[in-house]
């Protein structure tokens, strides 16, 4: 099996990636999240110019395709791993995080992605959720928007999915519920 990467090219720095989830709005590519892989200094150098928001990195293919890729609102670093002679670092918009409204799904496949979707909605709401309702509210309550996600098995499907608040959740359940909808 053969890995391909991207090239990200930051004022002069050099990685590669071998995972990214990018929205596209317009002619404009926004990164949910970047997997950067590469010598320390360059990794450690590209984030600190991704951090700082000031500049938009060069992401290309091995077939010339290539598209600017910046970074809305503030990163976090969800993980820092040195292999060997190379540092892979992953960087995550705070946008969609555990506590916002909006979140990053992704899977090898849209079940994985409902039922992950389904999970993060769970998790973020304090209405009572039966696990049978999953494609109804996949359907209805968070408007699954499909991402451009580049990487491996892993990241076959991504989208990004708005999770309701309470008030909005509950009422549409229980509306679904007595319509027969759902049980």
């Amino acid at each position: 099996m053969i890995t391909s990467y991207l090239t990200i090219k930051c004022a002069g720095f050099v990685c590669y990636s071998n995972a990214l989830i990018v929205r596209r709005l317009d002619r404009e590519f926004h990164g949910c999240m970047l997997s950067l892989i590469g010598s320390p200094s360059h990794v450690k150098a590209m984030s600190a110019l991704i951090y700082s928001g000031d500049w938009d990195c060069r992401v290309s293919d091995n077939n010339d395709n290539s598209f600017d890729l910046l970074f809305s609102g503030s990163i976090r670093t969800c993980r820092t791993r040195k292999i060997g002679e190379v540092v892979n670092k992953v960087l995550v918009a705070t946008g969609f995080n555990a506590f916002s409204d909006h979140a990053t799904v992704f899977g090898p496949d849209l079940p994985t992605v409902q039922e992950r979707a389904f999970r993060r909605v769970d998790k973020a709401t304090t209405i009572p959720l039966k696990p049978q309702w999953q494609e109804w509210l996949w359907e209805t309550m968070i408007s699954p928007e499909k991402l451009y996600s580049f990487g491996g098995e892993d990241f076959q499907e991504a989208y990004l999915v708005n999770i309701p608040c309470d008030e909005t959740l509950e009422s549409h359940a229980l509306e679904a519920i007595k319509t027969g909808e759902i049980q």
